[in-house]
């Protein structure tokens, strides 16, 4: 009996994090050591993007005030199991036990004036760069150095919304709001697991720019 109640308790967790695409992350100075190099096809690919209208000071501003008020729904803790796609008529998601950091970054740029896509658009369709190119063009392949306030980095199962890079002797970091950490809620700068903080840089992932409405 025990053997199937934890069967049943990890079928559970599989599926709501295929719902979202999304995987708890915190890659932060401290508890992330991962490390990958750009490959020489990527940076070929960096060479193809195009030209793309940079966010404005004010709109990426915008985009940071409305995260923080975003931040205090609790629908994004994985504590509660009903969350509402605001680019999508406030269409009801009900994810047991699952991060939400590409419900929260899109809901974020739907609030803040910007367009988003027709469907719920996991972390794994954001990072594929032939998807959004309307909507979110990519400015980058695992090249942050073009990145503005407001732009989101996206991973395979992450997404964060950027603010700013910080730097140190060997890596890269960056300020920025994402939901999904595995830190506890402090009331300060992590609240219903929407955190703003510093975020490591690694791995493989795009820049993608919003674009206004």
């Amino acid at each position: 009996m025990k053997n199937r109640k934890l069967l049943y308790l990890a079928l559970l967790v599989s599926l709501s994090l295929y719902l979202t695409g999304c995987f708890p992350a915190s890659r932060t100075e401290e508890d992330d050591k991962e490390t990958t190099e750009t490959t020489e096809e990527n940076k070929e690919e960096n060479k193809e993007v195009t030209e793309i209208e940079d966010v404005g000071e004010a709109d990426g501003a915008k985009i940071m005030t409305i995260a923080k008020t975003e931040r205090e729904r609790e629908m994004y803790s994985p504590k509660k199991d009903t969350t509402y796609l605001y680019w999508l008529n406030n269409r009801l998601a009900l994810l047991k036990g699952s991060t939400k950091c590409n419900i929260f970054a899109l809901n974020v740029l739907y609030k803040s004036g910007f367009k988003t896509p027709t469907e719920n658009a996991l972390c794994r369709d954001l990072v594929n760069t032939d998807n959004f190119k309307d909507i979110l063009p990519v400015i980058g392949v695992q090249d942050i150095s073009s990145a503005k306030k407001g732009d989101l980095i996206v991973w395979k199962g992450h997404v964060i919304i950027f603010e700013s890079l910080v730097k140190s002797k060997k890596d890269t970091y960056c300020m920025a709001w994402w939901a999904g950490t595995s830190q506890k809620d402090n009331g300060d700068n992590i609240k219903n697991n929407v955190i703003y903080g510093k975020y490591k840089i690694s791995g493989s992932y795009v820049v993608r720019r919003p674009v206004k409405k």
